[in-house]
């Protein structure tokens, strides 16, 4: 969970793009001037960009040399939540409660490069391994016994 607070330039979009996600102050900006610089930048941080914030936004602050404030990167989906440090924080640690085996499947599949259709030997290991967990057990009992679950990773 990346914390954005300020500006992210350059290489702080490209840090702040390679993180599951972004909680993004109020007076942050993303901008990657590179066509003002006149460099280039990788196939990934073009194609990372345009999948989490749209072919428009992702050509608006790579073509167009534009910053996005915090609101728009909010509405096309580059921040996931508007929020100081504390929000992310506190996000992050909700997120430390949840299915381990469940959420690595989750980033084996979300950071795959797209080049497979069918799931690959280690998604799919990680995808049986969540189904047949003790996790995925407990899950069921803690909800049946109308409580929270208490996850292992097993």
């Amino acid at each position: 969970v990346a914390a954005i607070n300020g500006p992210a330039v350059g290489a702080g979009t490209q840090l702040a793009i390679a993180c599951d996600l972004r909680v993004v102050a109020p007076e942050a900006f993303f901008e990657i001037p590179s066509t003002r610089l006149g460099i280039a930048v990788s196939n990934w941080t073009i194609k990372r960009l345009a999948a989490l914030a749209g072919g428009g936004v992702a050509r608006t602050i790579l073509l167009g040399g534009e910053r996005v404030h915090a609101d728009q990167a909010y509405t096309c989906g580059l921040a996931n939540k508007l929020g100081d440090r504390d929000v992310a924080v506190q996000w992050a640690h909700s997120i430390t409660a949840l299915a381990p085996l469940a959420l690595r499947h989750l980033k084996l599949v979300f950071n795959d490069d797209g080049a497979h259709d069918d799931p690959t030997p280690a998604q799919r290991a990680a995808f049986e391994a969540a189904w047949s967990s003790a996790d995925m057990k407990e899950a069921r009992r803690a909800r049946a016994e109308k409580r929270a679950p208490k996850f292992v990773g097993k």
